[in-house]
Parts: structure tokens; sequence; C-alpha cells
């Protein structure tokens, strides 16, 4: 039997206070391999930029994110796809499909999470709902959000792929004392994927969904990233140190070893074309 998947663009931006990421995935939405067996859809998600930031409950958007939720669940309950694939947006994408393909799949099921951020973050730290993400889907993070989640993970089925572990928050590193969440770091996957492939074999797990924030990525390879916006000065934030090779091979070998139900790909932010769409429309001559 044919497994079908579902190839979802979900351009949020509210999670991350940001209007590019909204840009960013339709502009991965155009680029991105469609296949011959993929349905498509998208979750409609407002466009309202140049609005003041409303913050409820510490939650930047909160209620707008909530409905884009919500929205985003109806579409994988209505489509019930066996597979997803995500084009956000900002990390708050996953947390409807991911929780949709737990119940799908409530054996044997791991998370892999690459990242050069944990994600894992409560409403008191700080406003931004995409770091919250991963904690929601654990029963944790923004009380709300992970009200919604019908299928929350245990810790011992995440692990991290990526983290910058010396470069956390304050309160990322004590989540990290508390949860104790598995995590390989850049340098340990620079060579090969040996570590993550045993962790996935040794655990027998017989699906993992992914989650690839773009920003596990070394600036110094990849520029479409938040931290590598022309003319900022240098982020106080960590940077990914992470190659686009590495992270194709980590997938790959993977996929080898075990269905991916999921991937999600994230926060992807190419500055010369939006900044090129930009400019080009302030010229009168595409204005006739």
């Amino acid at each position: 039997m044919t497994k079908k998947t579902l190839r979802l663009t979900f351009p949020e931006w509210q999670g991350g206070i940001n209007p590019p990421y909204y840009a960013g995935s339709h502009i991965l939405d155009l680029i991105a391999p469609k296949g011959n067996n993929l349905e498509c859809a998208e979750v409609p998600v407002k466009t309202n930029f140049e609005e003041e930031t409303p913050v409820t409950d510490e939650i930047a958007w909160k209620n707008e994110l909530i409905e884009q939720q919500k929205m985003a669940y109806e579409i994988c309950e209505m489509k019930d796809p066996d597979k997803i694939i995500i084009l956000g947006g900002d990390c708050s994408v996953e947390q409807a499909p991911f929780d949709y393909l737990h119940g799908k799949y409530p054996e044997n099921t791991a998370v892999i999470w690459i990242d050069a951020h944990p994600d894992f973050s409560r409403p008191a730290d700080c406003p931004n709902e995409h770091a919250m993400v991963l904690g929601n889907l654990m029963g944790d993070g923004a009380p709300e959000f992970a009200d919604m989640v019908k299928h929350p993970f245990r810790k011992e089925d995440v692990i991290y792929v990526g983290l910058a572990a010396d470069h956390m928050e304050t309160w990322e590193e004590e989540y990290q004392k508390e949860y104790q969440i598995k995590y390989l770091t850049p340098q340990q996957l620079d060579k090969n994927s040996d570590a993550l492939l045993s962790w996935i074999q040794e655990n027998g797990y017989q699906q993992v969904l992914i989650h690839w924030d773009l920003d596990v990525l070394s600036p110094d390879d990849f520029r479409s990233l938040l931290c590598a916006k022309p003319h900022i000065p240098p982020v106080s934030y960590a940077v990914g140190q992470m190659t686009l090779d590495q992270v194709i091979r980590i997938l790959k070998d993977v996929s080898g070893i075990v269905n991916v139900a999921a991937l999600g790909i994230t926060e992807f932010l190419p500055w010369d074309i939006m900044r090129f769409q930009k400019k080009l429309g302030e010229l009168d001559i595409f204005k006739k």
C-alpha cells in the first residue's frame, strides 16, 4: 500500500516575531521538490506585518498563533497523511504535524531535533513562542499550546543534533539539567552519523520525526540564515556550526535505517531575494 505524503507549507512568522519568515516559507515552497505523489496544502497565516506586536500571557501574537495551530491540526486530520513534509516559517510550525503523527505512530517513534538551539523555554523566559515548541510537544513549554498536544513525547525519545551546547541561554541550561535530553554536537557528527544511528538502533525506533532548523548551519557555509542578515553587527545568540553537506548526509543515513515520517524545514531567510523583491517594488515601471 502506497504511503500518503502531505507537503504542508506553513508560513508562520509570529512565533519568531519576524515577518521575513513568511516570505522565506513561500520561497522554500517554490524551490523544494514536489514529487509525483505528494498532496500539497498551505496553512493560512495572517499577514498583518506592520501592526504593533500584541503580547498576551507573556506570549507575542498568542491569539493568532493559537488560531493558526488549530488550522494546521485540522488540515492534518482532514488529509490523514502517513508522512508530512513541513515547509516553515518559524519553528512553531512543527507542533501540529508532529503531534498528529505521534498519534498515528504512538510506539517506537523518536524526534530528531536538528537545531543550534534547544527550543525548550517557557513564556516567562522570552515571548517568542517558536522557542517553546519542543517543550509544548513534551507537555511543558507554553501552557495553552501544550494543552493542544494530544500525544506528548517522552524526553527519552528526543535527541538534539547540532546543538550549540556551550552557548545556551541560562534558562535553557536549567531545563537541560532538569530534562537531560540527549544531544549530539556538531563535532560528534563531523565525519559520520554513527552516534545518531546507534542511538536509533539501540532504542529500537521504527520511525522518526525530523525537525531541521536551518540555523544549525554555519553562516560560513550557508547564508540564508537569520544571523546572516546583511549590515547587522555580530549576533549574541548561538550560531550554527554544521555544513549543508553534513546535514544532508545525516538525513540520508537516517532514512537508510528507519522510516522518516516527518521532515520539517524552518527559518529559511534568503535575504538577497527578499531585499531585491522589495526594492524592485519601489520602481515606477513595475507599478503601471
